[in-house]
């Protein structure tokens, strides 16, 4: 082995190897990276600052880092100065940028990324947005002078369905410049009306492409807005934006499909609905419903309220009166809500239980809410006690609301009759009656007078009076000539009359009083006679009958009268003609 022989190396190498050994002894601190320190930039965040704000933005560096704004509007404070980019130190810092209006425009919103330098690598740390200028040129005011903003967005008021029932939101623009609403970048839903000097009526539009329905609201959560263009001098075309929202259907409107318009009587089991002809006690029949009675309400938001309360259905004078009591739920009432949907059952009457009757009101929500916490009877029904008894009259505003009323009443007993009737005719006026005997007595022929059944020629009854539960209806067609000059005809009942019945005219038809032409007339009079031991009802004509015919009809018969009115066995119904 070989020493080592220094003297045979170069200085040179010497030298250099030397330089080498000093060079790697060396500390980094000229701010280079040291070696395995990790860099990690913040997470990106986004704000909005307008024009002469500031916004802090804070963050670690663990290096030396620098800050770059990308927008001249955008500057970081440093000192007395503000400039696009800074840089510092390693360790927590904490920068100021500084928001200027340069550059601003009225349509645009404009976007500045803050850009963070760690070492070689660099990442947008910050966004910050400085919304387009707000045009003071221009207000917007309802009709009371309120001004639309941000803050107090323009609700379109809701209308109802028919177009003779549309509300208009009226909005007042005030502006040195021309002041328009752009059709093509409002919502389809809204229907603008121009109608100058700066005044716009709006409405929700119905036959809008959005399928939206007008029943519902909008709410400004949507994001709606409506708005106007400002043509102004040196900036052009300024848009303006106010949120816009929609309060729904009119809010006292509400529709039910199918409607129960007229009065109903349920049959004491509850299963068949019949329509009456209103208040009218000798009202026909009309459509039946089957077991139950179902409607599809329209309201605002599909929201309502359903009342249900007593109906008390009095007759008197012959007719109906009603009373409500809205303190007394009908509890053999069902009414199911599904959606918008309601079915009304009801219960079978008891046996031996009174006439009972019931009222349903479907009111909206809105107006329900209004008027829940008031005394009800008086907020829904006004009383009348002027006309004999007394009567409720629902009050104007809540007439749409009445879905259905009806009562249910006890099976009625049926009545059997044999009874017929006769018809005569005294050719001469009579001044003394007991002197008449059935010799002098001309039945009717059957020609020019006539004497029918009146089931005879009517379709299935359909005509037949309703307070006539025997069936038993006839029709006397006479002329004119047999009351003139103080003539008399004469109706006799054969058969046997009830027990509390009796045998009497029934119902006149402005025969014995008719008021006309400023004066009150009476046609005939009307009395009993006995004849050989037979009660007849006569009808005499008076001198009012020689110049005038009454063209309408009465009635006699054998009835038997209560509260509701009369109850015939058989009743003959008389027509007098020229």
């Amino acid at each position: 082995m070989k020493a080592l022989n220094l003297k045979s190396m170069s200085w040179i190498m010497a030298l250099a190897m030397m330089f080498i050994v000093s060079f790697t002894g060396c500390s980094d601190d000229d701010g280079e990276n040291t070696p395995g320190e990790k860099i990690e930039f913040p997470t990106l965040q986004e704000a909005t600052c307008n024009a002469d704000g500031t916004i802090t933005i804070s963050f670690k560096a663990t290096v030396d880092w620098k800050l770059t704004s990308n927008a001249g509007w955008c500057k970081f404070v440093d000192g007395e100065f503000t400039q696009s980019s800074i840089t510092g130190k390693a360790g927590e810092q904490t920068i100021t940028a500084k928001i200027s209006g340069d550059g601003q425009n009225y349509s645009d919103d404009n976007v500045a990324e803050i850009t963070l330098t760690l070492g070689e690598k660099e990442q947008v740390i910050y966004k910050i947005t400085r919304p387009k200028k707000v045009f003071n040129g221009l207000t917007i005011k309802d009709e009371n002078g309120n001004v639309y903003n941000t803050e107090n967005p323009i609700i379109i008021k809701g209308s109802g369905y028919e177009k003779i029932d549309v509300v208009y939101t009226t909005i007042l623009t005030e502006s040195e410049f021309e002041v328009g609403i752009s059709t093509s970048e409002n919502p389809d839903w809204i229907k603008v009306e121009n109608k100058g000097e700066g005044k716009f009526n709006l409405t929700f539009n119905n036959d809008n492409t959005e399928g939206i329905d007008p029943k519902y609201s909008i709410s400004t959560e949507k994001g709606h807005k409506l708005v106007f263009g400002v043509q102004t001098t040196n900036e052009g075309l300024i848009n303006v934006s106010v949120p816009v929202a929609y309060e729904g259907l009119k809010e006292n409107v509400l529709l039910f499909k199918p409607e129960y318009i007229n009065a109903l009587t349920v049959n004491p089991e509850g299963t068949v609905f019949t329509e009456t002809s209103s208040g009218s006690m000798e009202g026909t029949e009309g459509v039946k419903y089957e077991n139950q009675l179902s409607s599809t309400i329209t309201v605002r938001d599909d929201k309502f309220h359903v009342l249900k309360i007593t109906e008390i259905k009095t007759p008197a004078m012959g007719t109906y009166f009603y009373t409500y009591d809205v303190t007394q739920e009908p509890d053999w009432v069902t009414v199911v809500e599904e959606g918008t949907k309601l079915t009304l059952t009801v219960a079978t009457l008891p046996e031996g239980a009174e006439l009972r009757g019931a009222a349903i009101l479907v009111i909206p929500e809105v107006i329900w809410n209004k008027i829940k916490d008031t005394d009800l009877q008086a907020t829904l029904f006004t009383r009348d006690n002027d006309n004999g008894a007394p009567m409720d009259y629902l009050n104007d505003e809540y007439l749409d609301y009445m879905w259905t009323h009806f009562t249910q009443e006890p099976k009625e007993e049926e009545i059997t009759s044999n009874i017929t009737f006769k018809a005569f005719y005294i050719e001469n006026p009579v001044s003394n009656w007991n002197s008449i005997t059935e010799n002098d007595l001309k039945e009717f022929d059957g020609d020019e007078n006539m004497l029918v059944n009146y089931n005879m020629y009517t379709e299935n009854g359909s005509l037949e009076p309703a307070n006539n539960p025997s069936n038993n209806i006839w029709s006397a067609s006479i002329t004119k000539s047999l009351l003139t000059n103080k003539k008399s005809i004469l109706f006799l009942a054969v058969g046997t009359i009830p027990d509390n019945y009796t045998f009497d005219q029934i119902s006149s038809y402005n025969w014995i009083g008719h008021w006309a032409d400023g004066a009150s007339h009476t046609y005939v009079t009307i009395e009993k006679k006995i004849i050989n031991k037979k009660e007849y009802v006569v009808i005499t004509g008076t001198d009012e009958i020689n110049t005038t015919s009454p063209y309408s009809q009465m009635s006699v018969g054998v009835s038997i009268s209560d509260d509701y009115g009369y109850t015939a066995a058989a009743e003959c119904i008389i027509g007098c003609y020229d």
